[in-house]
């Protein structure tokens, strides 16, 4: 009796876990963050991550990611175009990110309005500053707490947070308005 509890505990885990099986999908993505059931970020998804992502209700990807960064895909495009998604790729300069890219992000954000979209960059820090700024802009979400979040994304790659990359700040000064707020030694945050 003990055994066939166990066995049907078992089948309902595995069903339960199956019937989940798109979120475990996403959140094996490098640096997943679901900001809203619509919008999401993360790094450089695997190419046997996208049907995945598809499965997951993922409608739209915009790739930021130049095609030089580890892992990339140079034809991913295809790749999302042949499971049913919209795709924009919009590689943007780490040393020297360019507003005209933000500009040209928040008017795809603006294309895929009402579908549930993935921003992905190499490691989610690209990613997450243009959402960062289209939920300043376009969304007028609380800037404190869309800061916050920023800073908890950008804090899992070690070397490359906030404060470390000032071409970064600069951008999101000039595309949102909003300077970053000193921390207590007197360094951006």
């Amino acid at each position: 009796m003990a055994r066939l509890f166990a066995w049907l505990a078992l089948l309902v885990c595995t069903h339960a876990l199956a019937a989940d099986g798109q979120s475990v999908g996403l959140l094996e993505l490098y640096n997943y963050y679901e900001y809203s059931p619509r919008l999401l970020s993360a790094g450089q998804p695997t190419r046997e991550q996208f049907p995945a992502i598809r499965a997951a209700g993922v409608e739209a990807v915009i790739n930021l990611a130049p095609v030089t960064d580890p892992g990339a895909l140079a034809d991913e495009g295809d790749v999302v175009r042949g499971l049913g998604m919209g795709y924009r790729h919009i590689p943007v300069d780490w040393d020297h990110p360019p507003a005209a890219d933000v500009e040209t992000f928040l008017a795809t954000m603006a294309q895929f309005a009402g579908k549930r979209v993935l921003v992905h960059c190499y490691a989610g820090s690209r990613a997450s500053a243009f959402v960062y700024v289209y939920r300043l802009r376009e969304l007028h979400d609380e800037p404190v707490a869309a800061r916050a979040t920023l800073e908890r994304i950008w804090a899992n790659n070690p070397g490359y947070e906030l404060p470390k990359v000032p071409q970064w700040e600069a951008l999101l000064a000039t595309t949102t308005g909003v300077e970053a707020r000193p921390a207590a030694d007197g360094q951006p945050r």
